[in-house]
């Protein structure tokens, strides 16, 4: 290879990692805990140089101060907007989070606010998470009527945060037609059913709900680590809900038992949750979460039922249950004040039990015609795998075939391998030209 074709295919190599794509794994890392198009938002609460946002998932970086803004263009009547922002910190903080805002004007946050805080002491990659919602069920309201709305991610309230990368997720949502509306029903919260783990099978777990594996149910083996997050997908469609149960054993030496939790996420990063806290009425009687260290260890949670009219309660864990697509269990471990050092080597084998309860039913939306797609069980709505809509009008013509050998799931390490394809090929042609020149 000649000096200049070296230089081509280094030229190609780097194009297809450029930074912004892709946050860098870590050696222990299933895949890039962020991922999504480089965007910069406005670094003002100005529309002027406020980048477009559709469905999907971008990169960008926590500002010091101030706000990120960006442009959410509406493409379709009456639609409604789902958004969120996922990032690691830098841990051992007393507390740190952000806020995130929607509204008709740059700075608004009328059509929806989300926001998280909490302490990670202890936590070497916290993951932080903050939801919101445009929906209204006022047909007139300007956040369902205007052409385009705005989008702000603040600064995060640690300074240790300014600067790391943030994964901004946008859904955008066809509207329901007016009539089904007011026929969707509201079910009731679910009841915990026991749970006996069976025969678990060996998964890679991710650390973030973008690198996550996608399973089914049954009994999954994992690995725990004192100050990381383990994190499982599975799909939920409409009038379902998903029950997780974590069983382990602590080895001596381990940090304090309280300090791990479990936590179902939807695909728009929001909790759903059934009250099972400590004390609760509602509390399996077999959960074990105050043991003495190299005790057994059971505990989990238990989400919502999938339903579009949740997402008229002021409850934040029933509002965040209104959307069908893949969901996230995450399991935490703060090690509270430990000692890090100590902790670095620990590792404690875990069994987490999904069990996936209902079916659709009466609950599954009508959705108006739309060049909009609906969300679906099977998908993580941002990343490109929700089908298009059926086409509409005398003329329409359905979209071509897509060949399966040509699909490359633009996520993790998939949109790394198609980028460094994408390079190669480049490269490729360009051999060939000198050879037959």
């Amino acid at each position: 290879m000649d000096r200049s074709l070296g230089a081509l295919t280094a030229l190609a190599v780097a194009l297809a990692l450029a930074p912004g794509l892709l946050a860098p794994a870590a050696a222990d890392e299933p895949g890039p805990p962020l991922a999504g198009t480089a965007v910069s938002g406005s670094p003002a609460r100005d529309a002027a140089d406020a980048p477009e946002l559709a469905t999907g998932r971008y990169l960008d970086r926590l500002p010091a101060h101030g706000v990120r803004t960006y442009r959410l263009p509406r493409t379709a009547p009456g639609s409604t907007f789902h958004v969120a922002a996922m990032y690691v910190g830098a841990g051992d903080s007393v507390g740190t989070g952000l806020r995130i805002e929607v509204g008709t004007t740059p700075g608004d946050r009328g059509c929806g606010s989300g926001g998280v805080f909490r302490p990670t002491l202890g936590e070497r990659a916290p993951v932080l998470l903050a939801a919101t919602s445009t929906w209204t069920d006022v047909g007139d309201h300007p956040c369902a009527t205007a052409d385009e709305l705005f989008l702000t991610v603040g600064a995060p309230a640690d300074p240790a945060d300014a600067g790391r990368a943030v994964e901004v997720r946008v859904f955008e949502e066809p509207a329901v037609s007016e009539h089904n509306l007011g026929l969707l029903p509201a079910p009731a919260a679910p009841e915990w059913e026991p749970l006996e783990p069976g025969r678990a099978r060996p998964v890679a777990a991710g650390t973030t709900p973008t690198n996550a594996p996608v399973v089914t149910d049954g009994s999954h083996r994992l690995v725990l680590r004192p100050g990381r997050t383990a994190v499982l997908a599975v799909p939920l469609g409409w009038d379902q809900s998903l029950q997780a149960q974590l069983d382990a054993r602590l080895p001596a030496g381990a940090p304090d038992p309280g300090g791990i939790s479990v936590e179902v996420v939807t695909p728009l990063l929001g909790t759903s949750a059934v009250p099972l806290a400590e004390g609760s009425a509602d509390r399996p009687a077999d959960w074990r979460t105050r043991g003495v260290r190299g005790g057994r260890l059971r505990t989990g949670a238990q989400s919502q039922v999938v339903a579009y009219a949740h997402r008229d309660s002021y409850d934040s864990t029933l509002t965040s249950a209104s959307l069908a697509g893949v969901h996230h269990v995450l399991v935490r471990w703060s090690a509270g004040d430990a000692a890090g050092a100590q902790l670095r080597g620990v590792r404690v084998a875990a069994t987490l039990t999904l069990r996936t309860t209902g079916e659709p039913g009466d609950g599954v939306p009508a959705y108006t015609p739309s060049t909009l797609p609906a969300p679906e069980a099977g998908s993580r709505l941002v990343d490109g795998t929700l089908p298009e809509p059926a086409p509409q009008g005398p003329d329409a013509r359905p979209p071509a075939a897509a060949d399966d050998d040509s699909v490359v799931p633009l996520g993790g390490r998939g949109l790394a391998v198609a980028a460094l394809a994408t390079g190669l090929a480049v490269v490729g042609l360009l051999w060939l030209r000198r050879r037959r020149g």
